[in-house]
């Protein structure tokens, strides 16, 4: 599994879970604030500053809006002279690795080529899956910043639009007509979705609410969902216009079509 716990860079620590459960070991390294992005659990919490962010090890995990939180936890403490942070996963080579590379792009606002091999240097066993690694490039193309105008921050933003519309699918086990489901469903896509990544207007999503509740319009719902459970997937990160995105083309756009 490698060494429990690797410097990376000034008073900054990437490692493992067994290296979270070495008190001695990060006595030895001056730990002050551990970084965890794993489902392992908390070991020491009188004697270290814990953040916890569960990450899964998928290439679909959107890892990408995570980033800002956890290198602000990471930068607010090293501010403070004599504090060392150690970020760790399970087995310290994906989770963690991507979390740390994220930071050394944006400490050192450096791409996440030059940033892996910089990470790579101190730690070799680093792996980030094929989705973090994607993820990891959209990133330095959005300036370490999720907040902007470009091209790439509105990929972005059709990114946690799908992102947003696969989690709230995710909750459908079938659609019933009978109980009128798809209307609340599509209640919560154009309240919680919808509006909040620009994609129609409040107005539009409170129109878009009163077709739902009309037979036809309601069985032309259905059919979206239904077609976009069956048939889509997740998107490439390395695709270079989201809006080609399968899921997006079939069920976001048409979506946006019934209340033109």
């Amino acid at each position: 599994m490698g060494n429990k716990i690797d410097a990376v860079d000034h008073g900054l620590f990437l490692g493992n879970a067994k290296g979270s459960e070495d008190k001695e070991l990060m006595k030895k390294h001056e730990i002050t604030h551990i970084l965890n992005v794993c489902y392992e659990p908390n070991h020491f919490p009188n004697d270290f500053n814990y953040f916890q962010q569960k990450l899964y090890d998928t290439k679909d995990e959107f890892i990408l809006p995570e980033f800002p939180k956890l290198i602000s936890f990471i930068e607010r403490a090293l501010k403070k002279k004599g504090n060392n942070v150690f970020v760790h996963c399970e087995k310290g080579i994906s989770r963690s690795a991507t979390i740390v590379i994220a930071y050394i792009m944006y400490k050192h606002q450096i791409n996440s080529d030059q940033a892996y091999q910089f990470v790579h240097e101190n730690r070799p066993e680093i792996q980030p899956n094929k989705g973090f690694l994607q993820q990891l490039k959209l990133w330095g193309r959005l300036k370490y910043n999720l907040k902007g105008e470009t091209k790439y921050h509105k990929e972005f933003r059709n990114l946690c639009l799908i992102h947003n519309a696969f989690k709230c699918f995710g909750k459908i086990d079938s659609i019933n007509a009978e109980n009128c489901k798809s209307c609340q469903i599509f209640h919560d896509i154009t309240k919680t979705i919808s509006v909040k990544n620009g994609f129609i207007s409040q107005k539009k999503a409170k129109k878009l609410n009163k077709l739902t509740k009309k037979r036809k319009k309601k069985k032309r719902v259905e059919e979206l969902i239904n077609n976009c459970v069956k048939s889509s997937s997740w998107p490439d990160y390395s695709s270079s216009n989201w809006e080609n995105n399968k899921f997006y083309q079939e069920c976001l756009l048409p979506i946006k079509q019934l209340v033109k």
